[in-house]
């Protein structure tokens, strides 16, 4: 028993001698170069104290933390939306235009309608902004429309708005807020069906004779095309139930669709302007108009109101009719009347009418010409020229030949010989 515990104290002894060494070997690292530390000896067998808590120290060993690394930092663009990536050219922005005072015999255009109308009646204030001679008064009732007749009775109102601002045209835009049922005296009927598009026509033609009673010029506008495809499909049919009644009624109406749309009748938000540049017409929820817009849809309404107010432009106004009349100030120059170039050949001169050495006889051609030119004579092209179609063709007259004594004719020297 003694001796079993004198071999085990032996051999623990052993161990603690082999074990031992790494730690002494690596607490006296050599100086000398071209010795391998014992940590680094990778023939050296391995203690079982290495083995035992190798994985020890190394967990509690003090860890270095690795060097921060900076790297520079890169802005990031914002996120564009599919609209802002397509590449459009910026179109110049409309100047700003102060408005001039109007006159006090200015012609008045009373718009009225929806929100439609809002923009119309905005886009017709750009439009004769330096105009003194046009007042453009917006009458207009955004959430109105022909069928809550309870909430905005149009041919109702329209009487007493035409007595108070007493215009001398009215426009109409409506229809954007009628995509609802239809509320009769014989019921409620719903959108697109047979008895809704009788009820809206009699709505439409209940505001034509309202129009009709105030004795104005009337110009209807139609209703724009929309992104929605559901909501222009509606506005097509009640653009097309409003020319039927205006037919009737003998009512004007400006087509303003093809406008806003492509070429196959859909709606584009953008397109170009008055002025022929690429611009954004119609504003993000694809209903209302961008100032662009509302310019453009006022274009489509010019022509007809200028013609209806007998031209107003600031250069008509600005003719005193009465100076023109009576010729005051300089006197006009005379002028004569106006002559075809061919009258030169035809009358057979080589000098030009008006100069130095022009005959009487070539005013008197050049009256001749006027009075063919008037149907006051026959007038008949000269013979040999493309459009002289007379047949058949008059016979060449022999022309006499003059000696050359007559023609002033040089004598040569064969001459001199002969005589």
């Amino acid at each position: 028993m003694k001796r079993a515990a004198a071999y085990l104290s032996l051999a623990l002894g052993a161990l603690v001698a082999l074990g031992a060494e790494p730690f002494k070997a690596n607490a006296q690292p050599s100086a000398e170069p071209g010795i391998v530390l014992a940590q680094n000896d990778g023939n050296r067998v391995p203690s079982i104290f290495r083995f035992l808590f190798k994985n020890r120290r190394q967990e509690f060993a003090p860890q270095q933390p690795a060097p921060m690394q900076i790297f520079p930092r890169v802005e990031r663009e914002p996120a564009r939306s599919r609209k802002q990536r397509r590449s459009r050219s910026p179109a110049p922005e409309p100047r700003e235009v102060a408005a001039v005072e109007k006159a006090a015999d200015a012609k008045r255009a009373l718009v009225t309608g929806d929100f439609m109308g809002g923009a119309l009646a905005k886009g017709l204030a750009e439009a004769y902004r330096e105009n003194p001679n046009v007042v453009v008064v917006d009458a207009n009732s955004g959430s109105s429309g022909l069928v809550r007749d309870d909430y905005f009775d149009w041919p109702a109102k329209l009487p007493e708005i035409a007595e108070e601002q007493k215009p001398d045209a009215i426009l109409v835009l409506i229809g954007g807020n009628d995509r609802q049922t239809i509320n009769t005296e014989s019921g409620s009927h719903a959108l697109g069906s047979d008895a809704w598009r009788a009820a809206y026509a009699a709505r439409v033609a209940a505001l034509a004779d309202a129009l009709m009673a105030t004795g104005k010029p009337v110009l209807w506008v139609g209703l724009a095309p929309v992104r929605s495809g559901t909501m222009s499909r509606d506005y097509s049919a009640f653009n097309g139930i409003v020319r039927e009644q205006l037919e009737v009624k003998g009512i004007r109406y400006v087509e303003t669709w093809n406008g806003f749309a492509d070429e196959a009748g859909k709606f584009v938000a953008a397109g170009p302007d008055v002025r022929g540049q690429s611009v954004q017409l119609r504003a993000s929820d694809g209903i209302n108009f961008t100032r662009a817009g509302q310019r453009k849809l006022a274009y489509f309404v010019e022509n007809e109101l200028n013609e209806l107010f007998g031209g107003a432009s600031p250069l008509l106004a600005g003719i005193d009719p009465a100076a023109a009349s009576t010729g005051a100030g300089e006197e006009a120059p005379k002028i004569g009347p106006m002559v075809p170039i061919e009258a030169l050949s035809a009358a057979g001169g080589d000098v030009l009418s008006g100069g130095a050495g022009a005959s009487a006889e070539s005013g008197d051609m050049a009256t001749a010409i006027s009075e063919r030119l008037l149907g006051e004579a026959e007038a008949s092209p000269p013979q040999g020229r493309a459009d002289n179609y007379l047949w058949p063709p008059p016979e060449p007259q022999a022309q006499p030949v003059a000696s050359p004594a007559a023609q002033g004719a040089v004598p040569t020297a064969a001459t001199e010989a002969g005589n």
